[in-house]
């Protein structure tokens, strides 16, 4: 609880009036990794299904053989919920000269902002690890070898050695793009389009999707980064993560990875009678997760 002694700097007169207590806010990240979505209950189930293989060569008279599609396993996500309280004694914002001693409003809408931020920038961090996210497979989100529902072959989306963000790495990453299968084990086709990197790597980004001759060279090849991932690929910048060194090319149109709502934030207040103190609270329930893993390459180099 804020009393009085923990604000005595409001009660008097003397202090300038910038308390340098709000500054610009970069753009929300997470809405361009994750995509947006409901929820109407405390759980969320997804599995994934898949057709028949390549038909089979039969002789004259010889019976057709019959297979059936195959049903993934359910997977299930549970919504988790997320609270933080304030409260302030009467007699603070009585004497307080300046109006700053209360601003739960504001202070609780940004912690709920960074609160979304940071969770859903965590499935960014655990993507190589897996402790704490898992897709369909029962694997992490980036692994050098995925497995299919019908099929005995493996997929990569995370490069065996994998180098620092550059020209060689996100070629490395769209070379993986190309070699995407579906369940049955058969070649889809990926676009990239989203481009996620961290801040010390904005200068290197530039140059890579800028121009149309390779950087860091004598300039005398094609910048084929740039064409393969063509001119209007999105970039987002991740500044909540932990990991200042892992990068992620997605295809949009494939991406499996969600920021479910529950319940939006709720602000409530109330005023305790017995201490004279006002009480703040905002409270909210969501889920990050992700089912299947395809649509995502990553690189985590050390």
């Amino acid at each position: 609880m804020r009393v009085q002694g923990a604000f005595n700097l409001l009660f008097r007169s003397g202090l300038r009036k910038d308390f340098r207590d709000s500054y610009n806010k970069y753009e929300p990240e997470y809405p361009g990794y994750l995509n947006s979505g409901t929820m109407d209950g405390p759980e969320v189930e997804a599995s994934i299904i898949t057709g028949l293989k390549r038909l089979l060569e039969r002789g004259d008279g010889e019976p057709v053989i019959y297979e059936d599609p195959k049903l993934g396993p359910k997977v299930v996500g549970v919504d988790k919920e997320f609270a933080l309280g304030f409260m302030i004694t009467r007699r603070t914002v009585e004497d307080d000269k300046y109006s700053k001693a209360n601003q739960a409003s504001k202070w609780l809408a940004d912690a709920t902002r960074m609160t979304y931020e940071y969770r859903s920038a965590s499935l960014l961090d655990d993507a190589f690890t897996g402790t704490t996210f898992t897709g369909i497979d029962g694997l992490r989100l980036c692994h050098t070898a995925h497995t299919l529902l019908n099929s005995s072959v493996t997929v990569a989306n995370q490069p065996a050695s994998p180098v620092g963000f550059s020209v060689t790495g996100i070629n490395a990453l769209l070379n993986l793009s190309q070699l995407l299968k579906n369940e049955n084990g058969d070649p889809i086709k990926a676009v990239p389009d989203t481009l996620i990197y961290n801040p010390l790597q904005i200068d290197i980004a530039m140059k890579i999707l800028g121009g149309t001759l390779e950087p860091f060279t004598a300039d005398n090849d094609m910048n084929t980064i740039k064409e393969r991932l063509g001119g209007g690929v999105k970039q987002v910048i991740k500044r909540h993560t932990i990991d200042t060194n892992d990068y992620f090319l997605i295809d949009s149109n494939l991406n499996d990875a969600w920021f479910m709502m529950r319940r939006p934030v709720e602000f409530d207040d109330e005023f305790d009678f017995d201490t004279d103190a006002a009480k703040y609270k905002a409270t909210t329930r969501f889920l990050v997760w992700f089912v299947d893993w395809k649509g995502w390459w990553g690189a985590n180099p050390t």
